[in-house]
């Protein structure tokens, strides 16, 4: 456990670190008086003069470069496809020597960035789990609904370039989800990336009469390390309290701390720009 403190405590330093050395900042260029965008009579032109007043975040930033801790937003008109598979295998119960089946989830999401301030991100979410009859085979499990709003207009203009996190996952035969984030972060070089999500979630229905908040909250953290323009290496790590489904809605310890990697075989390939 104390291993585990000194990394988090690392970790934090780092992230307060980069927001007095962020050397990715893009280089503004104000616009002069007499180049200030002009009315138009079409919405759109009058949309692309408003986004091209904003300078580009830099690359890096469009991508992920860690699996739960996430950071700043799209630039407007970019926009990328993902397909998640998540799976849960339950441990041995030392009863029994057994163990329940296992979980997958299968994920389709889409981030759309829309203007400097927002993203829009969807998810359609498919389970191939055992149903009450034995059976696995493919549900539906829900949709997510993602929004973050950026607090600076641009990249670089606050320290840790906050960014507001919201989403709402609805669900088939289970209460409706909530979740709020703060994403903050930078990079205090070129090959270093790091990130941090304070963060709360709860169930918003009733379970069968009753609620069961089945509530997170705590923070995850990330360090990227960049070797390559295709390869990111990454440590996360994630620190808090999850009512876990207890039904008196007691908070539980819990912490994860692991590698990671992200590969992109053809690199800039499949991104729209």
């Amino acid at each position: 456990m104390r291993g585990l403190a000194l990394v988090v405590a690392a970790l934090t330093l780092l992230v307060s670190a980069s927001a007095r050395a962020q050397l990715d900042q893009p280089v503004e260029h104000p616009q002069d008086s007499d180049s200030e965008p002009q009315p138009s009579a079409s919405p759109w032109s009058r949309y692309q003069s408003k986004v091209r007043a904003y300078p580009p975040s830099p690359e890096w930033t469009q991508d992920r470069f860690a699996t739960s801790t996430r950071f700043w937003l799209l630039d407007p008109g970019v926009y990328e496809v993902q397909m998640w598979f998540r799976t849960r295998v339950p441990h041995v119960d030392p009863m029994t020597g057994g163990r329940g089946p296992a979980e997958f989830l299968w994920q389709h999401e889409v981030e759309i960035g829309l203007y400097p301030h927002i993203q829009l991100d969807l998810y359609e979410n498919l389970t191939f789990n055992v149903d009450d009859t034995g059976q696995r085979g493919i549900q539906q499990e829900g949709v997510q609904i993602e929004a973050r709003i950026a607090i600076p207009s641009r990249y670089g203009q606050i320290p840790l370039n906050p960014v507001i996190y919201l989403e709402f996952h609805p669900r088939h035969d289970d209460p409706d989800r909530v979740e709020v984030r703060l994403l903050l972060g930078g990079a205090p070089t070129k090959w270093l990336y790091l990130a941090a999500n304070p963060y709360f979630e709860t169930n918003v229905e009733q379970t069968n009469g009753s609620f069961i908040a089945d509530a997170e909250v705590g923070t995850t953290l990330a360090a990227g390390f960049r070797v390559t323009s295709w390869l990111t290496l990454n440590a996360e790590g994630k620190i808090g309290g999850d009512m876990l489904g207890d039904p008196s809605n007691k908070l539980h310890f819990v912490w994860f701390l692991g590698p990671g990697f992200l590969v992109k075989p053809l690199p800039g390939k499949w991104k729209r720009y």
